[in-house]
């Protein structure tokens, strides 16, 4: 049970870190422009006329977190490697 949920976890990581490390079909880019439309909206119903200046919301950030979330993947799909060979 625990090398399957190792294995599944360690694919999706994979897939969703690589996709969003490499931009694939503008996902990057189309997250970091809603993410700051919600931050200009959030302040502009607080009375100030800039968006937040975050770097939450820019494609740099997030391809970053997809490149982390891509090694995490790795590393998961090596520990259900071992995991395996363990029995």
């Amino acid at each position: 049970m625990l090398l399957s949920v190792f294995s599944l976890g360690g694919l999706v990581a994979l897939w969703c870190g690589v996709s969003w490390a490499f931009d694939v079909r503008g996902i990057t880019t189309r997250r970091s422009e809603r993410i700051r439309r919600k931050n200009a909206d959030t302040w502009a119903a607080a009375g100030r006329l800039d968006a937040s200046p975050g770097v939450f919301a820019t494609p740099g950030y997030l391809r970053f977190l997809g490149a982390l979330m891509a090694f995490a993947g790795l590393v998961l799909l090596a520990a259900s490697y071992a995991l395996w060979h363990l029995n």
